[in-house]
């Protein structure tokens, strides 16, 4: 499943106030905008060394990690419907 903040991601919208944990190879990945279960890919704010957002052009940029992803909603994995 893919599940997602961004307005022009194909995948299943969420409110970001939703309590949903993601993890990337056992870690758990904060200011996550979109997860990926079965492409394994994590789509997060893109940061400098001292932790703060890059910003180009007026725009928040974003990075692409991957890896073995898990979705959790309140401490439960989910299948939000699949």
């Amino acid at each position: 499943m893919r599940l997602t903040v961004l307005d022009d991601d194909p995948g299943i919208k969420i409110n970001p106030g939703q309590r949903i944990k993601v993890y990337l190879d056992g870690s758990e990945v904060k200011r996550c905008l979109t997860a990926d279960d079965e492409k394994g890919e994590v789509v997060v704010i893109a940061r400098r060394q001292n932790g703060q957002p890059i910003i180009k052009s007026g725009e928040l940029q974003h990075t692409t990690m991957h890896g073995i992803v898990r979705i959790e909603c309140n401490g439960y994995n989910t299948d939000f419907g699949d």
